[in-house]
Formats: C-alpha cells, sequence, structure tokens
C-alpha cells in the first residue's frame, strides 16, 4: 500500500503500536476503524477534516514518511516530513540556479520531454480507438519539441510550450464523451468534470513530487522552467511537466470514457467551479494509485517500474545534473 489517503470527513489516525489505526465516522465506512501497518506505507495525503495524533505524525517522521496536507479546495497546503540537511545539494542547487546556461538546458528537455510525451498519448489513443492518426496535430507538436531544444531563452521556450499546448488540447477535447466534454482548458475554478480531474490530478502529482525533492536536498520553490514566486513550487512544477499527459490527463480520460467518474454523481457545483465530491474522490484515488503502481518495463533504462518509481528516478537524475552536471533523463512514455 504505497499511499494512505485520510480524506473521510471526521476520520481520526493515531498510533498504535507499529501500525496506524484509522477510525471512521459511523456511517461513512462498512468497518469502524481499519489498521495499516507502517512498513505498508509510502505517504501520506490527510485532508483538512481530519486528523493525525502528534506521536502518529512523528512515527511517520522517524520512518520517513512523507506526509501531505490537502486544504478544503484539495490543494496541497503544505507537506511535513523531517527535515533533509543536504547542505552541499542546497548549495549546488542554488549555484545551478545562478547558470543560465544550465537553466535553459534543463528546462528546454523537461518541455520537450512534455511534448513528447503529449504527442504518444494522442497516438496512443487515437490507435485504442482504431482511429487515423491526428496527423496535423502531431507533426505541429513534433516541430514544437524540436523548436524547444534550440530555443535561445526561456521566452523562447515558454512561447513553444504554450504553441503545443493548445494544439494538444484542442485534439485531446476530441477523446472525451460526449456527455462529459472538455471544451477548453480552466483552472482555478475548474469549470467542468473533465478540468476538475485534471486538476486535481495535477495537484496530487506535484505533491508527490515536492516530497521527493524535499527527501532529496532539492528546493521545490527554485525552479528553472517556472519562474518562482512566493507561494509556488516551481521546481515541482517543472518536474511535473512531462507527467501530465501520460498520467493525469490519460487517468482523466479513461475515468470519464468508461464511466467510473459520472458527472451528476461525482462531482459538485461551489465556490464558481466544478469540482469532485467525496465519493467521487474515493473512485479517483484507488484509479490514481492503480496507475502509479502498475508495473511495466521501461524502454528508456529496460528495467521493470512504475510511474512513482519513474517520479523518484527524474528527481535523482535531477540531483546527479545539478552536483555533477550529468545529463538530466526526464520520463518518456513507451
Amino acid at each position: 500500500m504505497p499511499a494512505v489517503y485520510l480524506t473521510t470527513p471526521g476520520c481520526h489516525a493515531s498510533l498504535v503500536s507499529e501500525r496506524l489505526h484509522i477510525e471512521y465516522p459511523d456511517d461513512a465506512q462498512p468497518l469502524a476503524s481499519r489498521d495499516i501497518p507502517l512498513h505498508d506505507i509510502d505517504h501520506l495525503v490527510v485532508a483538512a477534516r481530519t486528523s493525525l495524533t502528534p506521536s502518529a505524525m512523528a512515527e511517520c517522521l522517524t520512518r520517513a514518511i512523507p506526509i501531505v496536507i490537502l486544504d478544503r479546495t484539495h490543494h496541497v497546503a503544505g507537506l511535513c516530513q523531517a527535515p533533509a540537511l543536504h547542505g552541499q545539494t542546497r548549495l549546488a542547487h542554488y549555484q545551478a540556479y545562478a547558470d543560465p546556461a544550465f537553466g535553459l538546458a534543463l528546462a528546454a528537455t523537461l518541455v520537450e520531454a512534455k511534448i513528447a510525451n503529449s504527442r504518444r498519448v494522442l497516438q496512443r489513443l487515437a490507435a485504442n480507438r482504431q482511429l487515423p492518426a491526428p496527423e496535423a496535430p502531431l507533426s505541429a507538436l513534433s516541430h514544437a519539441g524540436r523548436a524547444a531544444l534550440s530555443a535561445s531563452s526561456l521566452e523562447a521556450l515558454r512561447g513553444c510550450e504554450g504553441t503545443a499546448a493548445a494544439r494538444y488540447f484542442d485534439t485531446l477535447a476530441t477523446f472525451f464523451p460526449a456527455h462529459t466534454p472538455f471544451e477548453r482548458r480552466s483552472r482555478r475554478p475548474p469549470h467542468n468534470p473533465a478540468n476538475a480531474l485534471l486538476s486535481f490530478g495535477y495537484t496530487l502529482l506535484a505533491g508527490e513530487i515536492s516530497a521527493a525533492l524535499h527527501a532529496s536536498g532539492l528546493d521545490p520553490a527554485l525552479g528553472f522552467l517556472h519562474e518562482p514566486d512566493d507561494g509556488r513550487p516551481s521546481l515541482s512544477l517543472d518536474l511535473l511537466e512531462p507527467l501530465r499527459a501520460p498520467i493525469a490527463d490519460a487517468l482523466a480520460l479513461d475515468l470519464l470514457n468508461h464511466q467510473t467518474l459520472h458527472p451528476d454523481r461525482h462531482f459538485d457545483p461551489h465556490d464558481g467551479g466544478i469540482y469532485l465530491n467525496l465519493e467521487g474522490r474515493r473512485r479517483y484515488y484507488v484509479a490514481y494509485e492503480r496507475r502509479l503502481e502498475r508495473p511495466f518495463t521501461s524502454e528508456q533504462t529496460c528495467e521493470r517500474t512504475t510511474l512513482r518509481q519513474e517520479i523518484l528516478r527524474q528527481v535523482h537524475s535531477l540531483k546527479r545534473a545539478i552536483r555533477l552536471r550529468d545529463p538530466f533523463e526526464p520520463f518518456l512514455m513507451n
């Protein structure tokens, strides 16, 4: 059980010996309580309307189990994990950030990987439905990927990314079901169920990446593609880029097309937007974990891996690139 999600309002988790003891409200679960061995937990995701005792939190930190805390809108409010006292890594990170050539090369690699993975997702979607490949968008994305690698500035690189993203989402929209159209990308707030799923998936992934960066000694706030700003995990957003299409976007399509999530039953309007309700989030967490823990053989490494392990591999590759100036290897779909 790589991740435990404490998101049912009113649920309470405490430490019992070497187990996490979870108690649910009487009407929320068939079982009133559940025990999970701590050695089976990779990380915790805790929602605002739940509780976790200090002793359970301390034991998680001792075991290097990060805790991702979601606010009432289910965005990441913060992380709780043991201090990563990697002074040399932090110093190398700050020195790398001050090197414009290094930053541009790294950002270009991330954008090219994002575009390549977006293109691969469109190819797979068409093939799975036995449709002709959308040649014009695929060609445009290939051109944008080449342009990204030769961009002479971050501004030009972001222009390539923006052009590619617009063409990608225009094509991706055609694969959403008629009863849950995509229409256009809307973020805060998401205006329809499709956008709600995309935003929710990006939020969970950014939390996982931030936890991995903290543990490695890197600073999630100091990115190379995304401008640093107060409250923004810029480096986490950098590493999120190659993962958006193969994880969050593909999962949103799968859940809506197979009606695992239905717009009338699993989404609620509030605060001017559309969001997953409690049952919708439960279903999403199950599908998200299955996707991240599904084993496959990587064409890059020729080894058995999972998407969650690929997130960690990206972080480790970035750390080597910053400290040793080794080439950075982003995640690329098979």
